[in-house]
């Protein structure tokens, strides 16, 4: 039976243009070693003008295949 260990890591700053090359970066480092990420979760604040839901911060989980023993 395959078995899996998570990571899970919160990004603060958006996913734009901006702070494109710095996501990518986080995600080849964790790439790099092992993991793949299976899921972005937006974690959403309040409402803000015109009654849309603001993103205040992503949870991006990652996953790897736990090494037989």
């Amino acid at each position: 039976m395959t078995k899996w260990e998570y990571a899970v890591e919160t990004w603060t700053l958006g996913i734009t243009s901006a702070d494109r090359e710095q996501f990518e970066n986080t995600l080849n480092e964790f790439g790099n070693a092992g993991w793949e990420l299976v899921n972005i979760i937006p974690q959403v604040g309040g409402s803000w003008a015109g009654g849309n839901v603001k993103v205040e911060f992503n949870q991006m989980i990652f996953k790897r295949k736990v090494a037989d023993e």
